[in-house]
């Protein structure tokens, strides 16, 4: 049978008409598992392609398994080479520990790989978000997802799982009072010294490291009903009828009771369909076309391509990212006038704001990747200079606009700089990022842009795997126009940004909008 699976850079080779889960192991670790049949999208003539936040590692030699769930019979194991590199492949987090691929897409450590200790500290603090969440927040929180089907299935987290979930069901049944509903929650929860990341308009991330061990999320997201149909955040839709949730019942985790929906079994079965007593680690949400559409519109057209960006700076591949200056750099350095206060708007591993901070600039670097920030402090650390880190989320107007307005009251206006921007974001957050700098330069300061072309971004090798937008100069300069700026300086040219074995044609742009 072994013959009829295969394991190469382009993915996993399986029978035709295999429906059994498949687990994917490296030395003998978990690292995913998927089911052929749902994989419609990745399966090409029986090849499953491995999953986009996986392919940055496959660069190295590692022992490959491959196990069907249900049977556990193992049907190939075979050291297999990735790419051109020969050293050992490690998928573990910054810590050390075994990471794996989650329901969700995401790298993250399971539940199976942490200790009684550690697995009973992560439910200490389940228990004191929902006692918040409901005593603090007035909401009608209890268990959801993972948390709730470990529950129900056999008392016990899920072995992989990797963070736990709680639920509320709304009061409102219009889209902004549910969003502001939740806002306000998110907010009460910072003022009690929660750290909290908003995932949407309506979930948030609660970040905790129990016992002081692993920093483990805790996703607290919003249920409700709009036009007799039911949500829950992020995917789920159906009909399920509000008595299925309140008033709430009881079920016990770990040996530890824990409020819940009044009718458990309803909710998972809407959460996962008839088939949610069978373990499926391979399992992953599927909502039909309408209903992400539904749900974007409304609650996260916020979020594109930030997790991409997030899962990249924290893995391997990113140390191939120079940390000394880009020649855009050392061009704009040779432009500005002395002790000059610098935007580097997208400054990834904060090689350039680095630079300028060497040339005696305050620096400010800003990025919506949390990964990207700690990178840029840690090399700034390294320099001896100071830089300061903040967060800013082109995708999010409300960002854009209270972050636009900050910096446009600086007694100075302050200069801009955004290298490889404007090609890997979309049309929306291209929109926002030059109305954000047309107000923060009305008073003067330039805005220094470098981007790939159409012709550089087809030729992308170095990292295929980014988000590219296909932009033409022409493009870009009229939508500046449009937005009240004057392109006073324009290059185009290879040469300008080689990196490895790419040699992108790109576009330089000098910009003011007064």
């Amino acid at each position: 049978m072994s013959s009829r699976f295969a394991v190469s850079d382009r993915g996993v080779r399986v029978p035709l008409g295999l429906a059994e889960a498949v687990d994917v192991q490296f030395d003998g670790e978990r690292v995913w598992s998927f089911n052929p049949q749902r994989e419609r999208v990745g399966l090409t003539l029986g090849w499953v392609r491995w999953p986009v936040v996986l392919r940055p590692f496959l660069d190295g030699v590692v022992e490959v398994g491959l196990v069907c769930h249900t049977s556990g019979e193992t049907v190939f194991q075979e050291q297999v080479g990735f790419g051109t590199g020969t050293d050992p492949i490690r998928l573990v987090d910054e810590d050390g520990h075994q990471m794996a691929v989650d329901k969700a897409g995401h790298l993250q450590r399971m539940f199976s790989r942490t200790d009684q200790a550690m697995t009973q500290a992560v439910l200490d603090s389940v228990e004191r978000v929902l006692h918040d969440l409901r005593e603090e927040c007035g909401l009608e929180a209890f268990l959801a997802f993972g948390c709730l089907l470990g529950a129900v299935r056999d008392g016990h987290l899920i072995g992989h799982d990797s963070d736990a979930d709680v639920s509320y069901l709304s009061r409102h049944t219009h889209p902004f009072d549910i969003i502001l509903e939740n806002k306000q929650a998110a907010a009460t929860m910072r003022s009690l010294g929660w750290r909290i990341t908003r995932m949407s308009a309506a979930d948030f991330k609660i970040w905790t490291r129990p016992g002081g061990g692993r920093k483990v999320g805790i996703d607290v997201f919003a249920a409700f009903n709009v036009d007799e149909r039911f949500y829950l955040m992020p995917s789920v839709t159906g009909t399920l009828d509000r008595s299925a949730l309140l008033p709430v019942s009881e079920v016990t985790l770990e040996g530890r009771p824990f409020v819940a929906p009044a009718r458990p079994l309803d909710l998972l079965e809407a959460t996962y369909g008839p088939s949610w007593r069978v373990p499926d680690p391979s399992f992953s949400f599927a909502p039909s076309r309408a209903t992400l559409r539904r749900l974007n519109g409304w609650m996260r057209n916020n979020r594109k391509h930030l997790r991409h960006w997030s899962d990249f700076y924290r893995s391997a591949p990113s140390e191939r990212v120079p940390t000394t200056p880009s020649s855009l750099a050392t061009w704009v350095a040779d432009r500005l006038e002395p002790r000059q206060h610098i935007l580097d708007v997208a400054a990834g591993n904060g090689r350039d704001s680095v630079y300028f901070a060497e040339q005696g600039h305050r620096v400010t670097a800003l990025d919506g990747s949390t990964a990207a920030r700690r990178l840029t402090r840690r090399l700034a650390l390294q320099h001896g200079v100071k830089v300061r880190t903040k967060e800013v989320n082109l995708n999010d107007l409300f960002s854009t606009l209270t972050s636009g307005a900050r910096f446009a009251h600086l007694d100075r206006p302050p200069q801009i700089y955004a290298r490889f921007l404007l090609d890997a974001i979309e049309d929306d957050a291209r929109d926002n990022f030059f109305r954000w700098a047309q107000m923060i330069q009305r008073r003067g300061g330039e805005t220094f842009l470098e981007f790939r072309t159409w012709q550089g971004t087809l030729r992308a090798k170095a990292f295929p795997f980014h988000f590219r937008s296909l932009l033409r100069p022409s493009q870009v300069v009229a939508e500046i126009e449009r937005y009240g700026g004057t392109v006073v300086h324009r290059q185009e040219g290879v040469g300008l940004a080689s990196f490895e074995n790419e040699n992108p044609r790109v576009c330089r742009l000098v910009v003011r909008w007064t």
